[in-house]
């Protein structure tokens, strides 16, 4: 007997109605934007103008609106919905940033600790020093983790394509 005859092609995807791509782009434009902006002014008056059951509704439910709305624009970017956010979010300046940002979320914390407890004199807030702060804890925090990516990220990641290409599992 000969070779197995290959598979079937699976069948096109079915493309999601316009009214179903629309409402998840302003679904998820709509939560992202009202959880990035909308606490806008509200810690800048004491005391706050929201009630605690306000504040604390607010954070609790933020950190399940925020991957929701991710995860519509994604759905929607992988189904091929939503080319021009696919094109801008895949070019590659971004993508370069993309890699790093992540890891300056990870280490910003240690940054702010080793910057703001270095110092034995009392901080004194103002405009500028929290100008000056907000870009020393960028910039450390940007350049650990370049570090990072070239001393962990990038090494571990060309192991490990060397490893599946051995196997064989390597498209």
């Amino acid at each position: 007997a000969g070779p197995a005859p290959p598979p079937p092609a699976p069948p096109p995807r079915r493309a999601d109605p316009a009214w179903l791509v629309w409402g998840l782009a302003a679904g998820a434009a709509a939560v992202m934007l009202a959880l990035s902006f909308g606490t806008l002014g509200l810690y800048s008056a004491l005391p706050s103008p929201w009630s605690e059951a306000q504040n604390v509704s607010y954070i609790a439910l933020s950190r399940l609106g925020w991957p929701v709305g991710l995860s519509a624009v994604a759905y929607l970017c992988f189904s091929g919905q939503a080319p021009l956010v696919n094109g801008l979010l895949s070019w590659w300046p971004l993508q370069v940033f993309g890699k790093l940002t992540f890891a300056a979320y990870i280490v910003h914390p240690v940054v702010m600790y080793g910057v703001n407890y270095s110092t034995t004199a009392p901080i004194e807030f103002s405009d500028i020093w929290f100008a000056k702060s907000f870009t020393s804890f960028l910039a450390w925090a940007s350049l650990l983790a370049l570090l990072l990516w070239l001393l962990a990220e990038k090494p571990a990641a060309n192991l490990l394509a060397l490893a599946l290409g051995r196997l064989g599992l390597k498209g």
